[in-house]
């Protein structure tokens, strides 16, 4: 909200450290026409033993009056925390969060903070698994979050393409004579058949067994020129394939990297500073192991040949040397908590300025993900799955009308992702969730539909009364609290986006914002009903509604992009 505000109070309290997104609007109970618009900073435990000076100094400080009438202590009250309460000139308010350009501004304070987001990183050739789905709309969430809020950001995908499953990939390209023209026209699908013609092969043939490790060895050891150029070549097919997918989800990543980038002959020096530290112990059957909690994790085979761990503290070193970052977060489920304790432990053991800068966001499974058929949980069979109900739906609604300049298909796919995507990030992320066809497709519930079907009422009412000069109208306290209370609820609703996307970013959890969007289109859907446009004769009135219908569009068009949705105009 009102970021003149927001700024004209930290402006005068520069010792408060992100006091910019901490202040409140109290809760809607408190909010009544009668009241004036507050703003309250609640103080956080960490400042308690300082407290007393803090309320102090800013007792001293003069604040602009323009924005902020009156400043009240309220003392530590037994279980309630100590807080200020900033009283703002109502007209301020109201002009801050109505009018055009209130577009919340970089925090230039985050600029200096660089945080490294690693997310989606599936493996290549094998289809994108729905398993995939939270890690890569989690992850592109929060790096959406950081980068709103002003932070240097950087979206990392850590795709898997090495070990000894790829020697069974070779062999089965090789088995099956599949030419390049094959692989290029389908080249997940091609690949995937492969490996699990060469896997079920394998199990029953030694030898054959025998020949992938020999192949995976002479592509670690770049012995072979055709099997490299074979390798990058599958590669590159599986990125153009999963950038269709990542399009229909809204996602895109600053940066490409490969597990094959650490391997054995890339890692060496990584190795030999473990073994100077004393980190790496040699078991009685040759493997290298560290020790962590008590538990013995192997990072060197027998065989000499790296292990996973391995490769992630070799890629984890060379980000913090080669990106600098304040903070690197990696979205990878809750079943990797371990892995990432040792990752974790090991790299900072090695460089101490990792300490506090690392962050696993953990997060449960999806269950009961397929299509109605129950087929194969492939993230691309359920995402056109939910495109062909969303145009079902469409064509048995009596309201959907004939429009021959909307691409159906379109419509259709953005509504079923959106359905999707939604659905899933409406839960807390580190539940095990349970997907209902049922639930993500309704209309009337708390939906990705529910989100864009608000957006698109929002933008025709504006549209039919485009040719009212919004921008020669100021906004008017007064005339809010004279309207039924729906105004002023929809007005707090606006007034908490800020804090919100905030509290989103410190949880890591995007249901904060989802919920925040569902309680805006809720307030908003009740105001459309109550202050009505068309049938209002008062052509003051009719603009003011008209302002807060279009600021509330802004706003829950800024979030829904936040969360990854492409807003439609019209469905």
């Amino acid at each position: 909200m009102s970021s003149g505000i927001r700024r004209a109070i930290c402006e005068q309290l520069p010792q408060l450290k992100n006091i910019y997104y901490a202040l409140e609007v109290p809760s809607k109970v408190q909010n009544s026409a009668a009241t004036r618009p507050l703003l309250q900073w609640i103080l956080p435990a960490d400042v308690a033993q300082h407290e007393n000076e803090l309320l102090d100094s800013v007792k001293r400080q003069q604040f602009d009056t323009t924005f902020i009438e009156e400043v009240r202590v309220v003392p530590r009250n037994g279980r309630n925390a100590a807080k200020v309460e900033f009283q703002i000139q109502p007209d301020a308010f109201a002009a801050h969060l109505l009018q055009a350009d209130s577009v919340v501004p970089k925090a230039s304070a985050f600029q200096e903070e660089h945080v490294v987001v690693e997310y989606s990183s599936p493996n290549i050739a094998k289809p994108f698994h729905v398993g995939h789905l939270r890690s890569t709309i989690i992850g592109n969430v929060l790096a959406n979050l950081y980068q709103h809020l002003g932070y240097r950001t950087t979206r990392l995908n850590y795709l898997g393409d090495w070990g000894t499953q790829f020697g069974l990939l070779a062999l089965g390209v090789q088995l099956g004579s599949i030419s390049d023209d094959r692989i290029r026209e389908a080249p997940i699908e091609t690949l995937y058949n492969a490996y699990v013609m060469a896997n079920k092969a394998a199990a029953e043939d030694p030898q054959l067994a025998q020949r992938a490790r020999e192949l995976f060895t002479s592509l670690e050891a770049n012995t072979d020129p055709t099997l490299s150029s074979e390798w990058q070549k599958y590669r590159q097919y599986t990125i153009d394939e999963l950038t269709g997918m990542y399009d229909r989800l809204g996602v895109h990543f600053d940066s490409y990297e490969w597990e094959s980038q650490y391997s054995q002959r890339d890692i060496g020096d990584v190795l030999t500073q473990l073994r100077s530290a004393g980190l790496l112990q040699r078991e009685h059957d040759g493997r290298e192991i560290v020790v962590v909690n008590e538990r013995r994790v192997p990072v060197i085979k027998s065989d000499g040949s790296t292990l996973y761990l391995a490769r992630d503290i070799a890629a984890l070193l060379e980000r913090q040397r080669r990106l600098q970052f304040t903070r690197m977060l990696y979205v990878v489920d809750n079943g990797q908590a371990d892995h990432f304790n040792a990752l974790f432990s090991t790299a900072t053991a090695l460089d101490a300025s990792l300490k506090d800068k690392l962050q696993h966001v953990k997060f449960g499974r999806i269950r009961g993900m397929s299509t109605r058929q129950g087929k194969a949980v492939f993230l691309r069979d359920v995402l056109n799955e939910a495109r062909d109900v969303m145009r079902e739906k469409r064509f048995a609604s009596a309201t959907t009308k004939a429009n021959s300049t909307l691409n159906d298909e379109h419509v259709c796919d953005i509504l079923g992702v959106s359905a999707v995507l939604v659905n899933v990030l409406k839960q807390r992320r580190q539940r095990d969730h349970e997907f209902s066809w049922q639930q993500a497709l309704q209309v009337n519930g708390d939906t990705g539909i529910k989100l864009q079907y608000t957006h698109c009422r929002l933008r025709n009412l504006l549209e039919r009364f485009g040719d009212i000069e919004l921008a020669e109208i100021k906004p008017s306290w007064q005339h809010l609290t004279e309207e039924p209370s729906d105004a002023l609820a929809v007005l707090y609703e606006l007034a908490r986006f800020d804090q919100c996307v905030w509290q989103a970013k410190e949880q890591l959890e995007a249901h904060v914002l989802v919920n925040y969007l569902f309680g805006l289109c809720n307030a908003t859907s009740r105001a459309l009903k109550r202050l009505p446009v068309k049938q209002e004769k008062c052509p003051d009135k009719q603009s003011q509604r008209l302002l807060l219908f279009r600021a509330a569009k802004r706003t829950l068009q800024q979030g829904m992009q936040l969360l990854g949705l492409k807003p439609l105009n019209q469905m």
